[in-house]
């Protein structure tokens, strides 16, 4: 019975009569259209014509209160149900459009429909807890200054069977402080219109929340059915852009186990009903609740992985929010915890290129150093890491310090705490000094929960980047062994463009990169990434036969490193450097024990000869007159590979490789 009830609001809701005609398409005041691919929407106005004498029906298309279309059909007088069909396209703009319908008999006209402030836009879906809806300061920061003429919302005041379009700001403020600075932000930045339906409910479980009656999704007595109710009336439940999800402080403080499984099926169930649009999902902050401090610390990291563990998810930190007050947060932190979600938004669904350090910082491995007296934390690719190594609170009026709290201290090996000596941040690595070797075998940042003699919630420092994006807290994440560093690293010529590397593969790596620098070792470069087993490499990139070239290896897996390998010195055998012709013999090579060096040519002559270590510096010169034979002593050099350099009398350069013992 229930579902019937449901199904026929939605009938009279869409299928209106204004005397003899009947509408079964026709817009609502106030009502946001979602735009497509175009960056537009067509909205369409049809139904029949019931009596009989009328000759036509128009439609005058507004845009700002200015008529831009006015579109007609006839009918055929005598002819009863006619049918009709109009349709305009209207743009995703900060405009509003107005329609106004027309039936003629002859000359006169009657207006049939007057259909007010219609956009084109993007719609959203909030749901949560009180900070989904972010109400405080409502009347001050959203009041007469914030201007939501081409927002929307879409709920009723009473029953289900009022639901209605509004502003966003109506009723009662029920989009939430932090939607409307979302939607405001996306309006600024790209003129874009939006609807935002939020589902929220303060102080509820996440079960509560999910709750969804098998027979009618849309139920408007539960919860989501409520919010699923308010999406198909308005007519976007599977044209929403995305889903924000703020939710967990109720089950972190009470308890409540088993929230992954919950959030699993609460995630199909989206998926269900909404389709596959992207979630995006809040990490909750650190609660003062004493008694369940690992399940709570479990929840946060569990939320942390959400992106990891199911498809189109997106995460985001609100540890370390200025302005946070113990669950809740002051309004102008709940507008920077707007913006933040606002950046992500905006580079997924607008392709905005403010990407860089926009995400929170999460921790993608750790592990120790050889002698386990440091832990390096390894972030995603593009941060730079901060460390903040404490707090202080000052009593002004007296100069004197209340209390501090230090960066080290909110650390715990294995769930304990004061095992770290210090920190320090290099680029995407945060390295933790500890005290003295240890053996645990997890990590924990930030405590489980927290309160204190001197604060209520945890005031501390936090990690962060360079753009004051707060690192997400974890828990429970293994602290893995150092991968064994490669000390035989061997490099060999094999010819004037190839230089083979060996070495013995480390037993626990997945994947090894090269690096080569060219002339020194201020430059190093990767030439080569490798799987873990591969334990020989040639590199056939040398650009110089004459250069120098250093080289190093280091071994990487899921949640370890290396240190780099020992540095090799390698320089290319000169091959392929003696043409046929013209002839010329260089002899005995390599030299004999006289060091006597012989040339002799039976096809050109020479003037002159260049001998050239493998560094390229001029060893041995000789100059003459035009001769086909020369002899030359090179007692003084030592041995190894040179390039003698023959000048030819009709000015070729001939080159050979000659060995020294």
């Amino acid at each position: 019975m229930k579902r019937l009830y449901v199904a026929l609001v939605l009938f009279l809701s869409y299928f209106c009569s204004f005397g003899q005609v009947v509408f079964d398409q026709v817009p609502r005041d106030l009502q946001l259209y979602p735009r497509d691919a175009n960056n537009q929407a067509e909205v369409v106005i049809s139904g029949k014509m019931s009596a009989t004498g009328y000759t036509k029906i128009g439609m005058q298309v507004r845009r700002e209160g200015v008529l831009s279309k006015v579109i007609s059909q006839t009918f055929v007088p005598t002819a009863s149900n006619s049918t009709f069909k109009l349709s305009s396209i209207i743009k995703a703009e900060p405009a509003e459009y107005g329609f106004r319908v027309f039936v003629y008999k002859g000359a006169d006209s009657t207006l049939v429909a007057d259909r007010k402030r219609i956009v084109c836009g993007d719609v959203y879906i909030f749901h949560g807890q009180s900070n989904a809806l972010a109400l405080a300061g409502l009347d001050t920061y959203y009041s007469v200054n914030f201007d939501d003429k081409y927002l929307r919302n879409a709920s009723y005041i009473g029953t289900p069977a009022d639901m209605a379009w509004y502003p966003a700001k109506q009723p009662y403020g029920s989009v939430g402080g932090l939607a409307l600075t979302i939607q405001r932000l996306i309006l600024q930045t790209y003129g874009i219109p939006t609807c935002v339906l939020n589902g929220a409910q303060g102080g509820t479980a996440i079960a509560a929340l999910m709750a969804r009656n098998p027979a009618n999704h849309a139920d408007p007595t539960t919860l989501y059915g409520n919010l699923l109710y308010r999406a198909q009336w308005a007519g976007v439940a599977k044209q929403a852009k995305a889903i924000i999800w703020r939710q967990g402080e109720e089950d972190a403080g009470s308890g409540i186990p088993g929230y992954g499984g919950k959030f699993t099926t609460l995630y199909n169930q989206f998926r269900e009903d909404y389709g596959d649009m992207r979630i995006y999902v809040g990490q909750i902050n650190i609660l003062n609740n004493k008694d369940q401090q690992d399940s709570t610390a479990a929840l946060r990291d569990f939320q942390r992985r959400t992106k990891y563990l199911f498809k189109n998810v997106e995460t985001i930190a609100t540890v370390g929010t200025p302005g946070y007050q113990g669950v809740h947060y002051e309004p102008l932190a709940y507008q920077r915890l707007a913006f933040e979600q606002f950046r992500q938004i905006a580079r997924d669904i607008y392709g905005s290129k403010d990407t860089l350090q926009i995400n929170s910082p999460d921790v993608k491995k750790v592990f120790y150093n050889t002698r386990k007296d440091s832990i390096t934390l390894v972030f995603d690719d593009q941060m730079q890491m901060v460390w903040k190594s404490d707090t202080a609170f000052y009593n002004f009026a007296l100069g004197t310090k209340i209390y501090g709290r230090e960066q080290k201290d909110y650390f715990y090996l294995d769930s304990k705490a004061g095992l770290l000596a210090g920190g320090l941040a290099k680029g995407n690595r945060v390295i933790l000094g500890l005290k003295q070797p240890a053996t645990a075998k997890t990590l924990r940042y930030l405590p489980a929960f927290f309160s204190d003699n001197f604060s209520d919630y945890y005031d501390g420092p936090v990690l962060k980047n360079t753009r004051d994006m707060r690192a997400f807290s974890f828990d429970g994440v293994a602290i893995a062994d150092a991968i064994t560093t490669v000390t035989t690293l061997a490099a060999k010529p094999v010819s004037d463009k190839q230089i083979q590397l060996n070495w013995s593969a480390s037993a626990t790596a997945q994947t090894q990169i090269l690096e080569r620098s060219d002339g020194s070792t201020a430059n190093f470069k990767q030439i080569a990434s490798l799987a873990g087993t591969v334990a020989t490499y040639t590199d056939t990139t040398v650009p110089d036969p004459y250069g120098t070239y250093y080289y190093r290896q280091r071994s990487f897996s899921s949640t370890s490193e290396s240190l780099y390998s020992n540095i090799v010195i390698a320089r290319p055998l000169i091959l392929g450097l003696e043409p046929i012709e013209p002839l010329i013999k260089l002899y005995p090579n390599p030299l004999s024990n006289d060091r006597i060096l012989h040339v002799e040519a039976n096809q050109v002559t020479f003037t002159g000869l260049l001998l050239r270590d493998m560094l390229g510096r001029v060893v041995k010169s000789w100059q003459g007159t035009v001769r086909n034979t020369l002899s030359l002593e090179l007692t003084n050099l030592e041995a190894g590979l040179y390039i003698a350099n023959v000048q030819t009398s009709d000015g070729q350069t001939l080159n050979r490789k000659i060995v020294i013992r």
